[in-house]
């Protein structure tokens, strides 16, 4: 078979088409990454400022509202207090805490007289506490006559009672003191609210997640009075005043700090309430938090470029080694059809070419084999239908493999393990087909070989287990003999001595067995050794084992036994016996029923050492067996020191 090919591009050629691709790959993907991330930073930018001027309108809707229920409260107790009021019951405690009981804006209300004490309020630990008139909060530029809400400072306390306190019970708890004074008879008195900021922080902390943006409240002095995320414009000094200049020439808007170019700020203000509120946007800290995308934009570029780079020297690699690998692969048949048979067949199974080893294998000419069919080798061991399926499947192009025997030109068997690749030309039809075959001739000799070594083996290891059991048997009975109960008994001791567990032993012999013998005959005997050998070892636990010692006597050994339990298993082994007869077949259709007893005699030990002691153990069995015998036989013996 020729290898062959028509392809063939300039080596200089080459190299210009390969750098221009290069360039031109790498030029692609970073500037998609410079376009990209210029792109990204501009829109959240834009989203950025979108984000502060909405949350504005949001926010100062909600800080309007709430103010005015302030406002409210304090204008409602402020008209119906007077002298009266102050005599009678209308400003007790508990009038004040209906007033504000639903509300969760004011925490309390309270009444300040012109000594800054106070004489009245909603929560009964503020009565008495004195503040300071200085401390009452001042009107901005904006609040207008003594009939406003004054708001001054935030307290980092639950409630007034706490402010002349060392340490407050709460410290996350804040208030923002608002007041409103009364005149009554002449004498100037304030009612004092304290407003709950946890009401503004909670909404501030469930609608602004970003740490980009920073919500605050301020006053017409250009004091911050509470802030969430407020670290973004503690660092830019004087930004209360800037935010003041702002709302001087509008009550709303939107502007970039000059002091800072870095923030947006978007705010909104009232003449109606005295707080400016504010949201600022940090334009480095969004930026900032771009730089996992730049840092990942990067990584593709620098990925893309290492693919583009790997790619394009792959494709070198490939053309500079095409046509080496052509040569190859040629030396590689060459080299495939030492080890292998290859034979060439037209598309109607025609043979072609085949090579020497094929040749040498079948033991034909080229010259004898050209052009015929394959059926040349045909070994005539299988049906029709096996060729039938091999040529259905490679005509639809599919890879047929299987093993099979082939006849070669001087009548003799040999295995092949064959592989049939169909080649299909430009229309995907099949053109010939090139077949492969490995001689397994000597494999399947060896492995008929081993195969029938393994049986013998398997055939040899039966025998010897079957050996192993009949000398461990008592060949009438069934039951363990002496050779296996002396081997037991090895185990048994070393196994109760290491635990220090006790053990019995059971002598046990068949009652005038001599007469049975003698009046119907050793056959009928044997039936009796049988019956009752079959009923004990019923009986027997896996952890014990009974041997037949030899005549009528039978040995029963019992690890981790006592001597109480023993002799029950020992009037198990007389009852079954002494409860029902033996069935006898006396053949010719005739049966007899004889009633055997047994006597047994037990000895026991709570530990033992050795051999010596369990042979002692047995001595004392047999004497506990001839007692049983001496005093009437049927019957359980236990020996007694």
């Amino acid at each position: 078979m020729a290898v062959h090919t028509d392809f063939k591009v300039e080596p200089l050629k080459f190299r210009i088409i390969f750098a221009a691709s290069l360039i031109s790959a790498l030029a692609v993907i970073w500037s998609v990454y410079f376009v990209g991330i210029q792109y990204v930073q501009d829109s959240a930018i834009r989203a950025l400022k979108q984000l502060v001027q909405s949350e504005t309108v949001i926010l100062e809707d909600h800080l309007s509202r709430t103010l005015d229920v302030v406002n409210a409260r304090l204008r409602f107790v402020s008209a119906f207090t007077n002298k009266e009021s102050l005599k009678d019951e209308r400003l007790r405690g508990d009038r004040l805490y209906d007033l504000i009981q639903e509300d969760r804006v004011v925490r309390s209300l309270s009444l300040l007289d012109d000594q800054g004490k106070i004489v009245a309020s909603s929560n009964p630990r503020n009565l008495g506490v004195a503040i300071p008139l200085s401390g009452l909060p001042d009107r901005g530029a904006k609040e207008g006559g003594s009939s406003f809400v004054s708001f001054g400072n935030v307290y980092e306390y639950r409630d007034i009672y706490e402010i002349n306190s060392d340490a407050p019970s709460n410290s996350s708890l804040k208030f923002w003191l608002a007041s409103m004074p009364v005149n009554i008879g002449g004498r100037v008195y304030h009612w004092i609210a304290t407003v709950n900021l946890g009401l503004f922080e909670n909404l501030w902390q469930r609608i602004n997640e970003s740490p980009n943006t920073e919500i605050a409240v301020y006053n017409y002095q250009g004091k911050r009075i509470s802030a969430h995320h407020g670290e973004i414009t503690e660092s830019t000094r004087s930004f209360g005043a800037e935010l003041l200049e702002n709302v001087d020439r509008a009550d709303l808007g939107f502007f970039e700090s000059k002091l800072n170019p870095n923030l947006l700020v978007a705010y909104r203000s009232s003449s109606e309430h005295p707080a400016i509120l504010a949201v600022v946007g940090d334009k480095s800290r969004l930026i900032a938090t771009l730089s996992d995308d730049r840092k990942q934009a990067i990584f593709y570029a620098l990925t893309g470029s290492l693919l583009v780079l790997a790619l394009m020297a792959g494709l070198f690699r490939w053309y500079v080694s095409y046509e080496k690998s052509l040569t190859e692969l040629a030396n590689q048949i060459t080299a495939t059809g030492a080890h292998l048979m290859i034979s060439e067949s037209s598309r109607d199974g025609k043979i072609l070419w085949a090579n020497p080893l094929f040749l040498k294998t079948t033991g034909y000419q080229l010259s004898e084999i050209k052009g015929e069919s394959h059926r040349i080798f045909n070994s005539g061991l299988y049906p029709r239908s096996f060729y039938d399926d091999m040529w259905s499947q490679i005509s639809r192009g599919e890879i047929w493999s299987g093993t099979f025997r082939n006849r070669n030109k001087a009548g003799e068997f040999f295995w092949v393990k064959t592989t049939v690749i169909p080649f299909l030309d430009p229309w995907k039809k099949v053109s010939r087909y090139v077949a492969l075959y490995s001689d397994i001739t000597e494999a399947i000799r060896t492995s008929e070989q081993v195969d029938h070594e393994r049986s013998l083996r398997k055939e040899l290891s039966e025998k010897n287990r079957e050996l192993a059991v009949d000398a461990n048997t008592d060949p009438l009975t069934g039951v363990s003999n002496r050779r296996a109960f002396e081997e037991f008994r090895k185990t048994a001791i070393e196994q109760v001595r290491q635990k220090t567990q006790p053990i019995s032993v059971l002598m046990l012999d068949l009652d005038q067995f001599k007469v049975v013998n003698d009046t119907y005959g050793h056959a009928v005997g044997d039936q009796v050794l049988q019956g009752v050998a079959r009923r004990w070892s019923e009986q027997m636990r896996s952890s014990d084992i009974l041997a037949r010692m030899g005549g009528e006597e039978f040995t029963v050994l019992l690890p981790q036994t006592t001597m109480v339990q023993a002799e029950l298993v020992a009037e198990k082994f007389r009852g079954v016996i002494d409860r029902t007869p033996i069935a006898i077949d006396l053949g010719g259709g005739k049966q007899l029923e004889l009633h055997v007893t047994v006597s047994i005699g037990i000895a026991s030990a709570e530990r033992i050492t050795g051999d010596a002691d369990l042979d002692v153990m047995m001595v004392q069995a047999d004497n506990a067996l001839y007692q049983a015998k001496h005093n009437g036989r049927n019957q359980v013996m236990p020996y007694r020191s």
